[in-house]
């Protein structure tokens, strides 16, 4: 979990409080699928949510599911958070999620 004064440097650094909220709600659940050691959760040395929009948006209930998509893409694009597909069914269209937290340290560090 990253420390308040953490999330309001990133919410500055973004020029945005709902992606800092997003990647600090995720690095939350990475941090508990760490502490749980969930096999199916490590994947190319990372620990990784596994995570739909609409679970998303139950978690954010004030940002709406499209804009979820959007911040998460612009996120993505930032390389903040990666965004993987290991699901085992190919039907499955579930993405999961990583920070990316070598670049967080980078962009606090150059606040």
């Amino acid at each position: 979990m990253t420390d308040a004064q953490t999330i309001l440097t990133l919410a500055r650094v973004l020029k945005n409080s709902d992606q800092a909220i997003m990647v600090d709600q995720l690095l939350n659940w990475q941090q508990e699928k760490a502490r749980i050691n969930d096999p199916e959760a490590f994947h190319e040395g990372s620990w990784w949510v596994y995570m739909p929009i609409r679970a998303w948006q139950e978690q954010l209930s004030w940002i709406s599911e499209r804009t979820i998509q959007r911040h998460l893409k612009e996120l993505n694009e930032l390389c903040l958070i990666r965004i993987g597909d290991f699901n085992q069914y190919r039907y499955d269209r579930t993405r999961w999620y990583t920070v990316n937290e070598e670049k967080l340290r980078l962009m606090i560090s150059e606040r």
